[in-house]
């Protein structure tokens, strides 16, 4: 036995990549071994007692990591989506009478690594575009920008690891020097955008604001499941305290309906669903079934969040990485506030 990757644990799933592999090229191996390796410290993250999902942020920040780079190599082998998760479900199997949280959070591991796969499949396709592009008007062996790595990242969700390793396979390097300036600049100018009136409708992008803001996207798709697909949000407004949002709807919300929709909001947030967002053309949204305000202003590419299998909508202000943050969702007042319009305030406790 020459390597790990000869014994037991990972032998089934080399085999498994190698059978289904349409591009078996010089250093596939390599390839099969991240693929290998990868997903099975995901799995083993995401059976942790603490219930790490993929996010943006700390931990859950790695897990988003290791699943992203993981899917890139399949997809350099030309494996089809679907044996990441039959390689997942090898080490579920494999470790759950081992580690019991394992075996209570399969259901899960299963959903946040089906997801995460889908939405990093979308996005991926477009950054790759992106990437060729870039590398097509620099000179052979150059370096790849700073502000151009961080491009990659803020709006194709490309970790900087991954950059790298993209523009070492096709010749280029990188500039991480330069990635940690661009990211240090973006950080202060958001902050310094927190001081003002968001154009959303927040009035800032404290914590507070911030779990309310996303919120609504819950509270937009309940009334949507509880009233019916007429519902178009006409307006918000976002504070610290509570959330204001304006609806259309000919008739009054009656209690009944509002618990309704206090109830399912509240469900997913108890269900804790991890938010991520893809870029893409308003016309891709509306093919994807994304709800929200359609606007001329938004130019060739925009943000579309999708909270879990609950909501997708397109958006650019700042969500929680998870529903489980938010607390608890209570509305406070219906009413009407102009022909056709509703109004609801809620709180979060």
């Amino acid at each position: 036995m020459s390597s790990a990757y000869e014994t037991e644990i990972f032998a089934p799933v080399i085999e498994m990549l190698t059978e289904n592999a349409k591009n078996d090229f010089a250093e596939a191996m390599i390839s099969k071994r991240i693929i290998a390796d990868h997903t099975r410290a995901a799995i083993i993250l995401m059976g942790d007692k603490y219930g790490i999902e993929p996010s943006n942020t700390d931990q859950g920040y790695v897990l988003r990591k290791l699943i992203r780079r993981a899917y890139r190599h399949l997809r350099k082998l030309e494996i089809d989506d679907s044996v990441m998760i039959k390689v997942a479900e090898f080490f579920i199997d494999s470790y759950k009478d081992h580690y019991t949280e394992i075996a209570e959070r399969a259901d899960v591991i299963r959903n946040a690594m089906s997801q995460e796969i889908e939405q990093f499949a979308k996005t991926l396709k477009t950054g790759e575009k992106e990437f060729a592009k870039i590398i097509s008007e620099l000179p052979a062996g150059s370096k790849i920008d700073g502000k151009e790595c961080f491009k990659l990242y803020d709006t194709y969700g490309f970790p900087l690891e991954m950059t790298v390793e993209l523009a070492k396979e096709h010749g280029f390097t990188a500039d991480e020097a330069g990635f940690e300036e661009a990211f240090k600049a973006h950080q202060e100018l958001s902050r310094a955008g927190a001081e003002q009136k968001f154009k959303g409708g927040l009035a800032d992008h404290s914590e507070k604001t911030t779990k309310l803001h996303t919120a609504t996207h819950l509270l937009h798709q309940a009334l949507r499941n509880i009233l019916g697909d007429h519902v178009e949000q006409k307006g918000s407004n976002i504070t610290q305290e509570r959330l204001r949002f304006d609806f259309n709807h000919d008739d009054k919300v009656n209690p009944e309906q509002l618990a309704q929709v206090e109830e399912m909001v509240n469900y997913q947030i108890q269900r804790n669903l991890h938010v991520t967002h893809d870029v893409m053309t308003v016309n891709e949204a509306k093919e994807n079934g994304a709800i929200g305000l359609f606007e001329d202003r938004y130019g060739d590419q925009i943000k579309v969040y999708r909270i879990g299998d609950f909501s997708l909508e397109i958006c650019g202000g700042p969500h929680v990485a998870a529903t489980g943050e938010m607390g608890t969702f209570k509305i406070k007042k219906e009413e009407s506030c102009g022909k056709g319009i509703r109004r609801i305030k809620a709180v979060l406790i």
